[in-house]
């Protein structure tokens, strides 16, 4: 008897251990998804997602009304998909890509898809389910899709189109004879136009000497504001085939030089870092958004930032978009969603996050609370995103999507590793802020930030 309760025992928890091991690891595949499908093939958009979205990105429920209103859209299409969204996902996903409970599908942006895609290979790639899903491409920006591709192959879906953008003072462009009332800048103004009405646009006080207003200001010590100087010109400044960065040739110096002879030429007031004595009192008591013309306004969703303080001024203002160099050079970024590369649902997951670079889902995300600036040229060019609060009915709202062949990744996290991103950001802010302070060479502040790149750059590889 002793010996067929023993034998019960030793089974009963053998069973309990099998369901242990299945109840634990049975959401998490053992094999990588390489979304290489066959030729013919019909994807089958049923089953049971996952979808993780950072607490951070989007930390109210008015916030999350564009994913939800995008989600509950992809739900009504597709019935026999389940979709359970996690809006609590912390800043850094290593644990969660490490234990795959990122979910099938989570949120990210083109800054971070190198780090996700390549690094980590946490990210399955979509080319495939684009081609199975008849994805028309040519219907989006071309310039967000080159930022949703890393080594040739789309691993990421972006959603919006952050396209970096100025505000200016219409009525100070206007009594400097540059616009005539009823005028606006044009989408495709230069460099060379911003300089010319920079020098136009000085004023001073009855000193003759301290400038009470200037062309314009943006921080220097922001990625996207010091990126298109380093493209402006033609100068390829990373080489992510042989890992290494080529800050101090002529080309990348010509467009660095720009910043510095603006400077000089008080065309700009610089925010973010320090100056010297003398630098900071000829500028008097100018600060970003009182005394400059052009101000930078980041993007679409922080638009209300500058534009309530005109407003609020009773300034007559508008939107333009970053001046063009001979070159593309116009900071751009995009945040989107990719699917995990081990989720169990590829076939879903893909339909899911394929589905904004459509129509339908483009108007789902965007048409709600919480949405931005369409992918789609057809939609860019409706009003259904515009801002409908007082004061902004007269924005030029095509600033936002002008020029869009002509994007760049404005954060250079988007083209090398984090880490290299970090030091270059420092050393860029540290170039002009010694300049400003009459410390050093800027020349030589960018070539000792070059080795120091390729330094880092090539610890982490080995």
């Amino acid at each position: 008897m002793r010996r067929n309760i023993s034998f019960f025992v030793r089974g009963f928890f053998a069973v309990l251990a099998a369901a242990v091991f299945l109840t634990l690891f049975a959401c998490v595949p053992s094999e990588k998804v390489k979304g290489e499908l066959p030729e013919g093939y019909i994807p089958e958009v049923k089953g049971r997602l996952k979808v993780g979205v950072r607490q951070n990105v989007f930390p109210t429920e008015s916030s999350r009304k564009s994913i939800n209103n995008w989600l509950n859209w992809f739900r009504i299409k597709h019935p026999d998909v389940t979709i359970e969204a996690n809006y609590t996902v912390p800043d850094d996903y290593a644990a969660l890509i490490s234990s795959r409970t990122i979910g099938d599908v989570y949120w990210l942006s083109d800054e971070t898809l190198n780090y996700y895609a390549l690094t980590h290979e946490a990210l399955m790639p979509l080319d495939s389910y684009i081609e199975a899903f008849e994805i028309d491409l040519s219907q989006l920006y071309s310039g967000i899709l080159a930022l949703c591709e890393t080594a040739g192959k789309y691993y990421f879906v972006g959603a919006t189109c952050g396209n970096i953008t100025l505000t200016y003072n219409m009525d100070a462009m206007i009594e400097a004879g540059i616009l005539s009332p009823g005028e606006r800048v044009a989408d495709d103004w230069t460099w060379e136009d911003f300089k010319d009405y920079a020098e136009r646009l000085k004023k001073y006080d009855v000193d003759g000497k301290t400038l009470t207003q200037v062309g314009g200001s943006w921080p220097l010590d922001w990625s996207n504001t010091f990126s298109p100087f380093i493209y402006a010109y033609g100068g390829m400044w990373a080489d992510k085939i042989n890992k290494k960065v080529m800050l101090s040739n002529d080309l990348v110096r010509k467009g660095i030089g720009e910043v510095i002879s603006a400077l000089d030429n008080r065309w700009l007031f610089p925010t973010g870092i320090r100056m010297s004595k003398e630098m900071a009192s000829s500028y008097g008591s100018i600060q970003m958004h009182s005394g400059p013309v052009f101000v930078s306004n980041n993007a679409y969703t922080v638009l209300t930032y500058s534009g309530d303080f005109y407003n609020q001024t009773g300034t007559a203002w508008d939107v333009a978009p970053w001046p063009l160099f001979p070159e593309k050079a116009s900071p751009c970024g995009t945040l989107g969603f990719g699917v995990f590369s081990y989720t169990k649902n590829s076939d879903a997951a893909a339909a899911l996050v394929l589905s904004l670079w459509t129509e339908e889902g483009q108007l789902a995300f965007h048409s709600q609370e919480g949405g931005d600036v369409p992918v789609i040229k057809k939609l860019g060019e409706q009003d259904f995103w515009h801002l409908t609060r007082e004061g902004y009915d007269h924005v030029n709202f095509g600033a936002f999507t002008a020029n869009y062949d002509r994007y760049v990744a404005g954060q250079v996290t988007a083209t090398v590793p984090p880490d290299i991103a970090t030091l270059m950001k420092a050393g860029i802010k540290d170039l002009f802020e010694s300049y400003c302070l009459g410390e050093s060479s800027w020349e030589d502040k960018l070539e000792k930030l070059e080795a120091q790149c390729n330094d880092l750059w090539e610890t982490l590889y080995d």
